[in-house]
C-alpha cells in the first residue's frame, strides 16, 4: 500500500471541514502581546516568511491569521503587463484547455465548467493558469486582468489537501473543494478567477462581498451555493484585490476563446516561482 493511499484512507475518516474550521479558530486567537509577538516571530522563522515585505512588523500582528493575511508594503508588486499572476506562489501549470478539460496532472483532468460554475454546462474555456500558494506566501488574491465584474459565486465543497501528492493522485481535486469564483467580462470575451479552498484553508473572504466568509458553519449544516451579482458597469483594474485566503491554497484562472486569442498567453509547467503582478504573457 502506497504512502498516499495510507494518508488518504486516514483523511477519509476525518471531518475535514470541521477540522479546518477549528484550525481557523485557533489561528484567530489573540494571545497576550508578549506571547503573541514571540509566536508570530517563531511562526515566521519556521515558514521562512519574508518579513521585510510585510506592511507591518511581524511581531505587531494580533494573531497568526493576521500574519497569514498580512498586506505588503506599497509598491512591492507592480503590475508588469496586461495579464499577470493573481497571487504570489508557484505557477504550477498554464496552457490551452482541451474539450473543456483542465490538466490537473499527467493522466488527470477536471471540467472547467464544474470548477467555475459548480455544474456540467457548456463553457467557452480556452486557456488556464494555476498558481499554488505555500504557507510562507502572501495570501491575498488580485485581479490578473482588467475587466467588468459580473458576479461572485460561492460553491461549497470538501476540503481535501491540494499538495503535490493529492494533485498527482486524486481525480477532480480542485472541482471537489470549496471555492469562490469571480466572473468577469471584457469586450473580447469572459474570464474567471477561482479561489480553491483546501484542508485547513476553509476560510476565504472578499471585500467585494462584505460579511461573507466561507466555511462559516463548522458542520456545514447550512452551506449552499450562493450567487452575488453586480450591476453592469462595475469595472476593476488588474492588480485590484479580489479576496483573501486565511491560510493558503490555489488560484485557477480561466480565459475564454476571445480573451485568449486577444492576449496569446504563454504555456508553462513545472512549479515556476511567480509573484503577483508578474506577466503571464
Amino acid at each position: 500500500m502506497s504512502h498516499f493511499t495510507l494518508i488518504h484512507a486516514f483523511l477519509v475518516l476525518l471531518p475535514k471541514n470541521l477540522l479546518s474550521w477549528v484550525t481557523g479558530w485557533l489561528a484567530r486567537l489573540e494571545l497576550p502581546h508578549s506571547l503573541q509577538s514571540w509566536l508570530n516571530e517563531a511562526f515566521a522563522q519556521i515558514f521562512r516568511i519574508d518579513q521585510k515585505a510585510a506592511e507591518k512588523p511581524i511581531r505587531s500582528y494580533k494573531s497568526i491569521e493576521d500574519v497569514f493575511t498580512r498586506r505588503l508594503r506599497p509598491g512591492l508588486r507592480p503590475i508588469m503587463g496586461e495579464l499577470v499572476s493573481p497571487a504570489d506562489g508557484k505557477l504550477a501549470r498554464s496552457g490551452p484547455v482541451a474539450k473543456g478539460q483542465l490538466i490537473q496532472a499527467k493522466g488527470l483532468h477536471y471540467s472547467a465548467s464544474e470548477l467555475a460554475l459548480g455544474r456540467e454546462q457548456e463553457l467557452d474555456a480556452a486557456w488556464f493558469a494555476k498558481v499554488y500558494l505555500a504557507p510562507h506566501n502572501y495570501h491575498r488574491v488580485h485581479l490578473p486582468l482588467s475587466g467588468e465584474i459580473v458576479s461572485v459565486r460561492y460553491i461549497p465543497g470538501q476540503l481535501w489537501p491540494v499538495n503535490l501528492p493529492y494533485v498527482l493522485n486524486f481525480p477532480r481535486l480542485f472541482a471537489r473543494n470549496e471555492r469562490l469564483v469571480f466572473d468577469f467580462r471584457r469586450p473580447e470575451g469572459n474570464f474567471w478567477v477561482v479561489m480553491v479552498g483546501a484542508l485547513n484553508v476553509g476560510r476565504m473572504t472578499s471585500e467585494l462581498i462584505p460579511g461573507f466568509v466561507t466555511n462559516a458553519d463548522p458542520l456545514e449544516l447550512s452551506s449552499a451555493p450562493r450567487e452575488f451579482p453586480f450591476e453592469a458597469g462595475k469595472k476593476l483594474q488588474a492588480g485590484d484585490e479580489l479576496g483573501v485566503f486565511m491560510l493558503g491554497s490555489t488560484v485557477v484562472l480561466i480565459l475564454d476563446s476571445g480573451v485568449a486569442k486577444a492576449l496569446s498567453p504563454a504555456p508553462s509547467e513545472g512549479f515556476t516561482p511567480i509573484l503577483m503582478g508578474q506577466s503571464l504573457l
